[in-house]
């Protein structure tokens, strides 16, 4: 899937782009971890709950809730507040605080540990935000998981934080499905 080129982006394209990996990929009934960084209003994280009903899948959500720790383009530091999201499915866990003051001790508590298919949707906008979390998660992602993007053409933050982690851990990838010009993508790693 790629909607090159697109004279103008469409947000809500990103969810075609989900419902083609949901179907493409049997992830509406497979067992899966979905961790995502950068939850905000909780919109993409609903529609992975809402889109997967096997009951041995879990939906981990990492924000600050705060807004952005540091400045992004046009958006200043504390942009994006959002109240954590009303989520009703006992699968889903929120973690509240800074990637890198909660996710080493989420990753010590084992909760990744498993041979479940990992989808990870990296919406966390800053390149150091996104490189943390790519790098801290390297020791659990294997062959066929998926590494979903939201903002993966801004070249100096989520583009640049994962051709440093790929050149830095010699990842071998393959893009599935692109949206919006690349600012929404999906990758495998293979």
């Amino acid at each position: 899937m790629n909607d090159f080129y697109s004279p103008f982006r469409d947000y809500s394209k990103r969810y075609q782009l989900y419902q083609h990996l949901t179907d493409s990929e049997t992830l509406g009934t497979t067992a899966i971890d979905f961790v995502e960084f950068g939850v905000s209003k909780g919109l993409s994280f609903k529609w992975w709950v809402n889109h997967n009903t096997n009951p041995d899948s879990k939906f981990y959500g990492f924000d600050t809730f705060e807004g952005l720790p540091e400045k992004w383009g046009q958006f200043e530091k504390g942009s994006m507040t959002a109240a954590i999201p009303q989520v009703d499915d006992s699968r889903h866990e929120f973690i509240k605080g800074l990637f890198q003051e909660t996710l080493p001790g989420f990753l010590s508590s084992g909760k990744l540990q498993n041979p479940k298919l990992k989808i990870i949707h990296l919406d966390a906008d800053l390149f150091s935000s996104t490189l943390f979390a790519l790098t801290s998660l390297h020791p659990f992602l294997k062959k066929n998981n998926i590494l979903i993007f939201d903002e993966f053409n801004v070249p100096t933050h989520e583009f640049k934080a994962f051709m440093d982690y790929v050149d830095s851990y010699y990842v071998k990838y393959e893009v599935l499905a692109a949206v919006n010009n690349y600012f929404q993508v999906a990758i495998r790693i293979i």
